[in-house]
């Protein structure tokens, strides 16, 4: 038995290499059809002095000092999924996305569903 596996319609082996790199193409098609539209609805704006500078340790500990003690696994997960895919996104489009996770986090009533239902975690 080989690590290969076979693609059911065309019968032809496909390495797990093959498969990852799929997802990968994939994953980064996903991406930039996000950040396209992103652009399209938010266009650039000129030039500003920029905020100042914060590290992602940092913004996960305020994040997570934010939130209930409960949601804290989630905010480490929706941090780390921001700060993998922010480099291929416009900066105001990571900004929204922390936004979004801040808004959540705060969001009494998405607290009251994550304590009926333990699964959103």
């Amino acid at each position: 038995m080989t690590s290969d596996t076979t693609d059911q319609k065309t019968a032809t082996p496909v390495s797990l290499q093959e498969h990852r790199l799929g997802m990968l193409v994939w994953k980064a098609r996903q991406i930039r059809q996000a950040v396209t539209a992103f652009e399209q609805a938010w266009p650039p704006l000129p030039p500003e002095p920029p905020v100042p500078l914060f590290g992602w340790s940092q913004l996960q500990r305020q994040l997570t000092d934010l939130a209930p003690p409960e949601l804290a696994p989630l905010v480490t997960d929706l941090v780390s999924a921001i700060r993998k895919e922010a480099a291929a996104k416009p900066p105001e489009m990571v900004l929204r996305e922390i936004l979004t996770i801040t808004a959540t986090v705060l969001d009494e009533s998405f607290r009251e569903k994550c304590a009926e239902d333990s699964t959103m975690l």
